[in-house]
């Protein structure tokens, strides 16, 4: 058999904010895979909220080779054009959208394919990819999410494409528990931290882009969408009005109440690589979703990341912090504990201490992560 392709069908692109389909398109990259990366689907339609988009719809260069010394196998991202509208209303338009993009991934590279999603509507690429090895990473509550969704669609798909695999990834309980329910083999892999990139936060130079915005500043980092909770923001800027909170990642939802507020900033998408610059400029981090079954189900990369930094974080009660992660961060269910909490903070209190914090992490990096995964797409394959 030749060497199979690793199809990741990503709900983020390329170059949006890095998170963790990224960290394992460049991780099985390095271990000798190869690897194409799928871009997050966008519709006719996705202009009209985002005006950006509109280049995307037929991409010039739909394929770019990503070039990295450290790959022993090869990193392709694909930019699809874009699809028929209401995929996840109506399963007709999903199938029709993946046989257009099964056809645009055998042109980008060659079978056979080892499939490993985490968008359910992939599950009509199977028909055509025909993969070898199917796993499912299950990363969000995908049913709960806003907008032209139908929840029994996109459940129907989830439940096919768990059924498809032959083991599923979660990267949570309560997602394991979901999926528990659809297929015998479901193996927690939460998120996790690149951790020497975010332990340069310690040595680096505060980036440029603050020197107009007076400290203390409390940072978040992240996309910025219906998900975060925005009235926790508005209420700790209001309560601590000396304190400046930055906001950097992209803006995909109405913003209106933050941005009415003077001592809260937005610096939008930022690189990778400069995180570290801006993390050093902070004196405190947050994790702030809005507390709902979405939010409930998400194990935060971005704690892990300030975890890596340094940074105290103030996070609101999300599940997966509350069970795994409350003795290292500051847990505030309302804009007057995170306002008490950051006031602990600024007078040189710590969670938690620095040899806890680094066993935490020893335990949560990208690279024991990527090798799970390596490990397993290995034992699944029909050779050696």
């Amino acid at each position: 058999m030749m060497r199979p392709t690793i199809v990741i069908t990503a709900g983020v692109t390329w170059h949006g904010a890095t998170a963790r389909p990224q960290h394992f398109a460049r991780g099985l990259a390095q271990r000798g895979w190869n690897v194409l990366f799928v871009n997050a689907p966008i519709s006719w339609l996705s202009p009209l909220k985002n005006k950006s988009l509109r280049s995307q719809l037929l991409p010039r260069n739909p394929v770019t080779t990503i070039n990295d010394p450290t790959f022993t196998g090869q990193l392709r991202v694909l930019s699809p054009v874009a699809g028929l509208p209401f995929a996840n209303m109506y399963r007709t338009v999903n199938k029709w959208n993946q046989s257009v993009l099964a056809q645009q991934i055998r042109g980008a590279m060659p079978g056979p394919y080892i499939l490993f999603p985490m968008l359910p509507g992939s599950v009509d690429l199977i028909p055509h990819l025909t993969p070898v090895v199917t796993v499912y990473d299950c990363v969000d509550f995908h049913t709960e999410f806003e907008g032209l969704v139908n929840p029994t669609v996109v459940g129907n798909m989830e439940r096919e494409i768990a059924c498809h695999s032959r083991l599923v990834f979660a990267t949570s309980d309560k997602l394991k528990s979901r999926m528990d329910e659809f297929h015998s083999d479901v193996r927690l892999l939460p998120n996790a931290a690149e951790v020497d990139h975010f332990a340069k936060t310690q040595s680096a130079h505060v980036h440029p882009a603050l020197a107009d915005i007076p400290g203390p500043r409390v940072g978040f980092i992240g996309g910025i969408g219906s998900w975060i909770d925005q009235e926790f923001i508005a209420g700790l800027a209001q309560a601590r009005p000396n304190v400046h909170i930055v906001l950097i990642g992209p803006v995909e939802t109405n913003v209106a109440t933050l941005e009415r507020c003077p001592n809260v900033h937005f610096l939008g998408l930022r690189p990778y690589q400069e995180l570290p610059q801006f993390l050093a400029g902070f004196d405190a981090t947050l994790m702030v979703f809005r507390n709902n079954e979405l939010s409930q189900a998400v194990n935060p990369i971005k704690v892990y990341e300030y975890l890596a930094a340094g940074k105290e974080v103030i996070s609101t009660p999300m599940y997966e912090v509350v069970t795994k992660m409350k003795e290292l961060v500051w847990v505030a269910g309302t804009p007057d504990e995170g306002a008490r909490a950051l006031d602990q903070i600024l007078a040189g209190c710590r969670r938690v201490d620095d040899a806890t914090r680094q066993a935490f992490l020893d335990r949560n990096s990208w690279a024991s992560r990527v090798a799970e995964v390596d490990a397993t797409l290995r034992s699944l394959l029909p050779m050696k």
